[in-house]
């Protein structure tokens, strides 16, 4: 059975948490969903995890996601900006998006997304899930003080990953019974030894959001669970340098060993 003949079960929601270029370890998980003959029938995602999941959502196999991993980096789609609010704009960032994706909206996937964003007036977290498509994943993605803010509809957005990296909240209230959640930033998710300015900039926040994930995905459950079963997936990056793409494509294949050791079970491999 090919991935796009499989229907989205309307009971399984898929929650992928972001992180950079980590966003892009989600892809092993994919390749599992497809050999296992499963697929969400709504997603939530953070920051790269949204815009891993519109390509999963838009219909594009594991395959083809991995094989346009070398094009996206980061330097090559951001764009300078004089603009008061940011350094650097995301038009181009936009431009990649739809070339990859169309010129489409979000309620023109085929299955349903919700993009997680932060309000930058009132704070408060927003999911996406109608408007232009590339307008609202680099809304999710932009990084407030460094890239220039998103406005949609009168307000201003930036990427929520600072405080939802893991946005299981999104998924409340969905009529979905099970929730597989892929946590990007986790205790195995940290670098062994940041050696630059940058990277111990990056691990501070990785340290910081890891604790978050953590004291919402807890024994307790997630903050607004109501009935949901929640399946975490915490990805082990084996203390590789997550700022760099090369070296988050060599973990896909132990996301996909991972994902399928606990999720092979319970949807039958």
């Amino acid at each position: 059975m090919s991935a796009n003949s499989i229907k989205p079960d309307p009971e399984l929601g898929l929650c992928l948490a972001g992180g950079g270029a980590l966003g892009f370890i989600h892809i092993g998980l994919f390749r599992t969903l497809e050999e296992l003959g499963i697929k969400p029938g709504i997603i939530a995602g953070c920051s790269s995890g949204s815009i891993l999941g519109a390509f999963y959502a838009k219909g594009f196999k594991s395959d083809e996601i991995e094989e346009m991993l070398e094009e996206f980096h980061w330097l090559r789609v951001l764009a300078a900006t004089g603009l008061r609010r940011g350094l650097l704009s995301t038009k181009r960032m936009q431009r990649f998006f739809k070339k990859k994706l169309g010129d489409i909206r979000i309620e023109d996937l085929d299955i349903k997304l919700k993009i997680a964003a932060m309000d930058l007036q009132d704070g408060t977290l927003v999911g996406f899930t109608e408007g232009p498509l590339a307008k609202c994943l680099a809304a999710g993605a932009v990084v407030a003080g460094v890239f220039e803010p998103v406005r949609i509809g009168g307000h201003l957005y930036y990427d929520a990953g600072g405080v939802y990296n893991l946005p299981l909240e999104l998924l409340a209230n969905e009529g979905i019974k099970t929730i597989i959640a892929a946590n990007t930033i986790g205790q195995f998710g940290l670098m062994r030894n940041p050696r630059s300015v940058r990277e111990v900039l990056y691990q501070a926040y990785l340290i910081r959001t890891m604790h978050l994930v953590a004291a919402r995905t807890g024994p307790q459950g997630w903050q607004g669970k109501v009935d949901e079963e929640v399946i975490l997936i915490d990805y082990h990056t084996h203390g590789s340098n997550p700022t760099m793409i090369s070296e988050c494509a060599a973990m896909i294949e132990d996301a996909y060993v991972q994902s399928m050791e606990i999720l092979g079970d319970r949807f039958g491999k």
